[in-house]
């Protein structure tokens, strides 16, 4: 017999306007790869080992609805869900949750229905760390640069250092969840638990984050998470890339972002780099992305003379918003000359630091034509490439 105290509880909340998304059905009822968007997260529920009761709120209107759904799609989930009504503001809503769960878990977790990407991973990454810490929010650090409008219509940079978007679900020990809510505290300042427990000077632990885990509030934001949710597999991917460049007289050859002595350069409309363009169309095979063609047409005048490095940072940005990262690198250089040899080492760093991997993890050889063909009459150069990426989050 399980004893009182012991699992997770779960408070979905699902009784927002929607007021940004236009229309009048709330978001989280909105069709959402096929089903309505709540359903991702109790899915989730339904699958969740340590899930020992949840609580679904909802606008008191939204009730048939969420009964109906519980009861078509969720048989399992039915016994351990309780649909709430919602309060008017945020705080009444988790509150008339946490009433529904009672006390016989000993973590709660706080989850927007408008995040439908957060999956069972994160849902007990956050538990196992409030459990530890008494409270845990996922985050993500700020990669772009932030701007503000002042009121005369300047604008300034903000420094990025240190910051972190919030995520849900949110995590915290039951008993102190209560406390901070039996706290007078100005609920229209509180945005979420992890802002009511710092106003009360509690300590919130950060966890990391999932890159697809968006919050849908506009309406573009529905297909963006629905191409997140569909692209994303639950496994590593691999992509292949390939390119040949013919060679002229004079250098030197530009290979890997380094320009390597010798007498022969590569002819091309940027700047010929066959290293990094076979990476650039491995990094969008591996997500089904294109190819580099599609991405920087060489017919467009901008891409003339071009460092390819900006065709690979371009790729691994779209790789990373599709929620994958590098994991490891081969590469096969297929060249006469000059002979590799002498900077193999410095080839395998400078991908390394181009792709945000370790020395270790990029591997780059070298091999020639014996004499055959454009290669091996030193004509040509050319470079395959094979990445494999992982999901963010692993």
């Amino acid at each position: 017999m399980e004893r009182v105290g012991d699992g997770i509880g779960v408070i979905v909340v699902a009784a927002g306007r929607s007021s940004r998304m236009g229309g009048g059905l709330p978001k989280v009822w909105l069709p959402f790869l096929g089903a309505p968007m709540v359903a991702r997260t109790l899915a989730v529920l339904d699958a969740l080992a340590e899930l020992r009761v949840a609580a679904l709120v909802v606008r008191d209107e939204d009730r048939p609805r969420a009964e109906a759904l519980v009861a078509e799609a969720f048989p399992r989930l039915a016994a351990r869900l309780r649909i709430v009504a919602g309060g008017a503001e945020r705080r009444d809503s988790v509150r008339n949750g946490l009433a529904a769960l009672g006390d016989a878990v000993d973590v709660v977790l706080v989850h927007d229905a408008a995040r439908p990407n957060a999956g069972a991973e994160l849902f007990a990454r956050v538990a196992a760390a409030a459990r530890r810490h008494g409270a845990a929010i996922p985050t993500l650090p700020l990669v772009d640069t932030l701007r503000r409008r002042e009121l005369d219509g300047r604008t300034v940079t903000v420094a990025r250092d240190g910051l972190h978007a919030m995520q849900t679900p949110q995590g915290f020990r039951r008993e102190q969840l209560a406390r901070a809510h039996q706290q007078p505290v100005d609920s229209a300042a509180i945005t979420d638990d992890a802002m009511l427990f710092e106003s009360l000077g509690w300590p919130v632990e950060w966890v990391a984050g999932d890159v697809a885990n968006v919050k849908v509030t506009h309406p573009g934001d529905l297909e963006h998470a629905e191409r997140l949710a569909g692209g994303r597999p639950l496994a590593n991917r691999i992509g292949l890339g390939h390119d040949l460049h013919r060679l002229a007289p004079g250098g030197p050859l530009r290979l890997g972002g380094i320009d390597i002595a010798g007498d022969v350069h590569a002819v091309g409309h940027s700047d010929g780099d066959a290293l990094l363009h076979a990476l650039t169309d491995a990094l969008l095979g591996a997500c089904a992305l294109g190819d580099i063609g599609q991405h920087f047409p060489d017919r467009a005048a901008e891409n003339r003379g071009r460092d390819s490095a900006d065709f690979l940072r371009h790729a691994l940005a779209l790789v990373r918003r599709h929620g994958f990262r590098p994991a490891q690198v081969d590469v096969v250089i297929r060249l006469e000359r000059p002979k590799l040899a002498p900077c193999r080492d410095a080839l395998r760093v400078r991908v390394g630091e181009l792709l945000g991997l370790a020395t270790e993890q990029v591997s780059i050889k070298a091999k020639t034509g014996e004499g055959v063909d454009a290669i091996g009459e030193g004509r040509a150069v050319a470079c395959e490439a094979v990445v494999q990426v992982t999901p963010a989050e692993a």
